[in-house]
């Protein structure tokens, strides 16, 4: 394999010469440095965006109406429309490594989460990149967005704590404001995701829980309005980061909300999924000839059910397209207060989700089991209340993931290719598409060349620091490049005992939900094969060494412990 071939994303990414000239240019004619308080080194310009982040939690591929979805999003779908919609962008496995690379602009495994919370196992306990936290060896995107003279604000789901350690709290880590869940929250009322105990909250840098007439997707959009209103008097550019825990279980929204898609879902799973599959061939987003995924994964089959069966069924699909729909619903409310006050022009807005559909039925887990049949209703008529406490499952979830293979926490594209887009009226040209590979590490790049910043180095605040491996996305975003990714990078993948790594159009993965004998590596070509059903491991086997090889590259450099 030749040097330029084993090169990886982390070591050289370059961007084409006439699009770094283009980037360099443009941030040399527009910033002036200046020394602020503290002692950082602060880029100020005239003009600079305001940034507005929101961060989706286990939104499927499909979920979205610009995505090809039935669930109706008309706020999301209008800031999609007069944008830049990204169809070949990716997350990490789950939601914790994804923000920590969001945080970072490194591989999770090197800022902290190599796995999601601290480390049970004792080859990890210790390590570097597997602290349970956002470590310190990495500077953080709200530091540096504040170094450059931003208001940073967030709310929703941080996930990057030691428990209820002050200095690794988002606060500490460089929110001026915030109110935001620990690591995820019931969504009605003040519980804990995973039972009947009060949920905490970091309101800045206390530790506070909230009443029972607590919806988060409401609450967290009005903290976020809040915190937007009282800083506009200062005249600066604000960095918000809106981390919405919907529509992640358990799955929870006012009745009102379940009563518009009551029906909506009674033809089931399989039909769901064949609807959205055709729906994303009418938009573009899969080729005509595309043949569908064989319904033989959908177990039990939707016509094997009993009407009292499908009915539960159906409702957990309703509550859960209630709870993306107003997450729309309450996007809108933002966008309409941006407008109102002059900001919606002058507002880089950027949207993604933190991995794919969440396939899993933990509420059926035995220690979760324990309680929820005590604490909990799950007659029909109460599913979807404070009082019920259920997930969706994984057929609901391989129509989320529509037109993809698998679900979050796999390597697979379910897992992993995420739906994203930009707006901003004054560069990204409106209706525009890029099926360019982007991934969650080149946002803290992108933020900071928004704001004029520079990205730190080596060391940052006195104290060595990785630096981000990710790129800007500039370029592609504002038309003068069409990739900001070398066809040769690596990108990889690793949690769960799932493993992958891409490099172009050839994917290899690790499939760690077949018995142990059963487990090899799988090989993809991803230009013919998207959704990863023909595996090429034996009839291509110079390409099968060679992504080999890629992988253990990848795992090599981020100190991958699987």
């Amino acid at each position: 394999m030749s040097h330029r071939a084993m090169r990886s994303s982390w070591a050289g990414r370059m961007l084409g010469a006439g699009a770094a000239a283009l980037l360099a240019g443009a941030l040399l004619s527009a910033c002036a440095q200046q020394k602020p308080g503290g002692g950082a080194t602060q880029v100020a310009s005239a003009g600079r965006p305001n940034i507005l982040f929101i961060l989706a939690d286990d939104l499927g591929y499909g979920d979205l109406g610009i995505f090809g979805s039935e669930i109706p999003t008309p706020n999301l779908d209008a800031l999609a429309k007069d944008g830049m919609l990204l169809t070949d962008f990716y997350a990490a496995m789950t939601c914790s490594p994804t923000r920590s690379m969001l945080m970072s602009g490194v591989d999770n495994h090197r800022a902290g989460l190599g796995v999601m919370s601290a480390p049970t196992r004792a080859d990890q306990k210790g390590k570097p990149g597997y602290e349970g936290y956002l470590n310190f060896r990495v500077a953080s995107l709200a530091d540096l967005m504040t170094d450059a003279g931003y208001n940073t604000y967030m709310i929703g789901k941080w996930h990057l704590s030691d428990g209820a350690r002050v200095e690794t709290g988002p606060h500490a880590r460089g929110f001026k404001h915030v109110f935001a869940s620990f690591d995820g929250a019931a969504h009605l009322g003040g519980w804990d995701w995973r039972g009947p105990q009060p949920s905490n909250y970091w309101d800045d840098d206390k530790v506070v829980h909230v009443g029972d007439d607590w919806y988060t997707t409401r609450d967290y959009t009005k903290k976020m309005l809040g915190y937007l209103e009282q800083g506009r008097a200062e005249g600066r550019p604000f960095f918000a980061y809106m981390a919405y825990t919907a529509p992640h279980w358990p799955l929870q929204a006012p009745k009102e909300s379940i009563a518009r898609f009551k029906g909506w879902y009674d033809d089931g799973y399989e039909a769901l999924y064949a609807k959205r599959f055709a729906r994303q061939k009418q938009l573009g987003l899969v080729p005509k000839d595309a043949p569908p995924i064989d319904d033989a994964r959908f177990k039990p089959r939707w016509n094997t059910l009993t009407p009292e069966q499908k009915a539960v069924e159906a409702r957990h699909m309703e509550i859960y397209a209630a709870m993306v729909s107003d997450l729309d619903i309450y996007v809108g409310e933002v966008i309409a207060y941006l407008k109102k006050t002059g900001q919606y022009d002058n507002t880089f807005i950027m949207f993604m989700s933190d991995n794919g559909a969440e396939s899993g039925r933990r509420d059926l887990a035995p220690n979760i089991q324990q309680h929820v049949g005590k604490e909990y209703n799950h007659s029909l008529e109460n599913l979807g209340s404070a009082t019920s406490y259920i997930m969706y499952g994984a057929n609901w979830a391989s129509a989320s993931a529509t037109p993809f293979f698998r679900h979050k926490a796999t390597g697979y594209e379910g897992g992993v290719h995420v739906p994203a887009f930009v707006h901003y009226p004054k560069k990204v040209t409106p209706g525009s598409r890029s099926d360019a590979m982007g991934t969650v590490m080149d946002l803290l790049p992108t933020f900071l060349a928004l704001a004029g910043a520079p990205q730190p180095g080596t060391s940052y605040r006195g104290k060595p620091v990785l630096q981000p491996e990710g790129v800007s996305l500039l370029p592609l975003l504002y038309g003068q490049a069409t990739a900001v990714h070398a066809s040769d990078e690596i990108h990889g993948w690793e949690l769960f005992g799932y493993r992958s790594v891409r490099q172009g159009d050839w994917k290899l993965v690790w499939d760690a939900a077949v018995p142990p004998a059963q487990r090899r590596w799988q090989l993809f070509d991803m230009s013919k094969d998207f959704e990863e059903q023909h595996d090429l491991s034996a009839s291509k086997p110079a390409e099968f060494a060679t992504m080999q090889q890629a992988w253990d590259a990848y795992a090599k450099h981020n100190g991958v412990i699987f």
